[in-house]
């Protein structure tokens, strides 16, 4: 009895560990938005380690100069995850000097009879570089968390895991539209994370409303 207990235990580890991860993609450069300038970003994860998907919504908006601010909501392979995420860049992309900054924040996530919170903390580095008539923004980010595990399930432990991951991506603005950019990004799995692809559209805005050009 006790051995197939700890089967069932770990079976259901491991199909429930990896969907729980899927929030910690980064779908971030280093710009920082004015105060009352707005950004949303819908995204698509893929995780190629294990499969499953997600779709992230994120809503972004300037409060000072070297500061911004991020709330993220999604649901998929996890059943729902939420958070907040405080930008910090004090060096400008600017010249040729590129953008270095982090975004650091906290971020719930449940799935089956499971819960997580996650302090993030996201180092990253970008440059806007322009293609012809085109603007790309490469950007390369470190993912580090510190993650709270809970779960209800029986012979599963509780833990509290340091994880480290590696995203690499790039935003592009294409002539024909200014506000309405698209963003593509890979993650490596470090250490007690996972890999994947994602794929955003992100649509600027101010105070005055939602406008297309």
């Amino acid at each position: 009895m006790r051995l197939m207990q700890n089967i069932l235990a770990a079976a259901a580890l491991a199909l429930i560990a990896s969907p729980c991860w899927a929030y910690y993609e980064v779908l971030d450069t280093g710009e920082v938005l004015k105060r009352g300038q707005h950004r949303l970003t819908g995204g698509v994860q893929a995780m190629t380690e294990h499969g499953g998907t997600n779709i992230t919504g994120m809503f972004d908006t300037g409060i000072q100069e070297d500061f911004g601010l991020r709330g993220l909501v999604g649901f998929g392979n996890t059943d729902y995850y939420f958070g907040g995420l405080v930008k910090w860049v004090p060096i400008p992309d600017v010249d040729n000097q590129p953008a270095i900054g982090a975004d650091t924040g906290i971020v719930y996530a449940k799935w089956d009879d499971a819960t997580e919170f996650t302090f993030k903390f996201d180092p990253m580095i970008s440059k806007k570089l322009p293609v012809g008539e085109a603007f790309i923004t490469p950007y390369l980010a470190l993912p580090i968390g510190l993650r709270f595990h809970d779960s209800h399930i029986r012979g599963i432990d509780n833990t509290t895991q340091m994880t480290l991951a590696v995203a690499g991506g790039g935003q592009l603005q294409v002539p024909a539209w200014k506000n309405l950019q698209f963003m593509a990004e890979v993650g490596v799995n470090l250490d007690h994370s996972f890999s994947y692809v994602s794929a955003a559209a992100v649509f600027y805005f101010d105070n005055e409303g939602f406008r297309f050009e």
